[in-house]
């Protein structure tokens, strides 16, 4: 008896207009980003025949335009509407992205709360799933921390329950305010969640997810701004604006803030240090006047020895001499031009911007700037 052939591959060649290719591209980067491989865009392709789905394309044509798509997504979560698989997905991609976003140079770092809700998010949408899927009930185990898993065995052999329980320890260990692991990988499996696995419609996903709106959306945004570098904002003409009266200046002491109004609600700030013709030390821009905030705050509850490292700026204290004070001395990373004040001088500064940051003006513009860039 001759022995069955096993089927041919069939090569099929084809030529793509180049809005095609795009879209295969940015599917491409997508499946890498999340797999950490290299994939082929033939590969890409491939998969779209074989399984395209209409949410897959709409959420590759809403990273087209990532920032008009957030601004979209930010819209319509934010007045409670019904939002697509593709457009929770694009915002899962995001919060991904936001996650992950992490270096030695990033130091606030995402906050226990935020990744309880990731978490928390997954399990409700997790439990929505009409059937098993084994294989990336594998990968979903494989992104949570080892320490919490079951047994290993074989990746295809891993229970929903045991997806669960992992979930639910992992969960605990966050509650504890001495918990150090971060658990980066999570924000794969929510976005892994809605861009393969099988689940229900749209509503039924909205309703799911809509609970935990404000931790994803702040996630999102600061994915967003690590992947784009701009803030979620939709975009305006000098036509669009409205006046806004200038912040007052505030002072505590020798030193005096000033406040420059930008586009939207972005302002600057103006550091007046003392002596006779004292300096003039401008933040511009809310990442950085977010990241400066953070260092006072960090460098005023630990004076002890050592140094401090964000995106933007560097701070080091000093060792006290018998002759010498404690001293805390900044600079910015792209200038490095360095200040330094003592313990007493840096609380002063410090209290400075407590109390500018209780201006209405200041509030109001901060609180849609923390929307516009999200957890930074």
């Amino acid at each position: 008896m001759t022995p069955e052939r096993a089927p041919q591959q069939q090569t099929l060649s084809v030529r793509i207009s180049e809005g095609l290719r795009q879209r295969l591209e940015r599917a491409r980067r997508l499946v890498s980003a999340r797999t950490g491989e290299s994939v082929s865009t033939s590969e890409i392709a491939k998969q779209f025949l074989e399984g395209a789905r209409d949410d897959r394309l709409e959420l590759v044509d809403l990273l087209g335009d990532p920032t008009g798509s957030m601004v979209q997504v930010r819209r319509k979560g934010e007045e409670g509407l019904v939002l697509s698989r593709a457009e929770w997905t694009t915002l899962a991609h995001f919060v991904q992205c936001g996650v992950e976003a992490y270096s030695p140079r990033s130091p606030k770092i995402v906050s226990k709360e935020s990744l309880i809700a990731v978490l928390d998010a997954f399990v409700a949408v997790y439990d929505l799933r009409p059937a098993v899927n084994a294989r990336l009930d594998g990968y979903y185990l494989g992104n949570l921390p080892p320490e919490f898993r079951p047994p290993s065995g074989k990746p295809d052999d891993v229970s929903p329950e045991a997806v669960r329980q992992t979930i639910a320890q992992s969960r605990r260990h966050l509650t504890d305010p001495g918990a150090t692991y971060v658990p980066l990988m999570v924000g794969r499996n929510l976005y892994v969640l809605l861009d393969e696995d099988r689940l229900p419609g749209a509503e039924d996903l909205t309703c799911a997810l809509h609970p935990y709106w404000p931790a994803l959306w702040r996630l999102g945004a600061r994915g967003h701004f690590a992947v784009t570098h701009k803030p979620v904002r939709a975009r305006t003409s000098p036509q669009d604006g409205v006046y806004r009266p200038p912040i007052p200046s505030i002072t505590e002491g020798p030193y005096t803030l000033s406040f420059g109004r930008g586009q939207g609600q972005e302002f600057s700030v103006l550091l007046s240090l003392p002596s006779p013709r004292g300096p003039l030390y401008p933040i511009v821009g809310y990442p950085r006047v977010a990241e400066f905030r953070t260092m006072l705050l960090d460098m005023v509850a630990d004076s002890e020895p050592g140094d401090w490292t964000g995106a933007y700026f560097y701070a080091l204290v000093s060792t006290p001499t018998t002759t010498e004070p404690t001293e805390i001395w900044f600079r910015a990373h792209e200038n490095g031009i360095a200040f330094g004040f003592t313990v007493p001088e840096w609380q002063r500064l410090h209290a400075l911007f407590g109390r500018a940051w209780e201006l209405a003006e200041i509030r109001v513009a901060w609180e849609e700037l923390e929307r516009e860039y999200g957890e930074l």
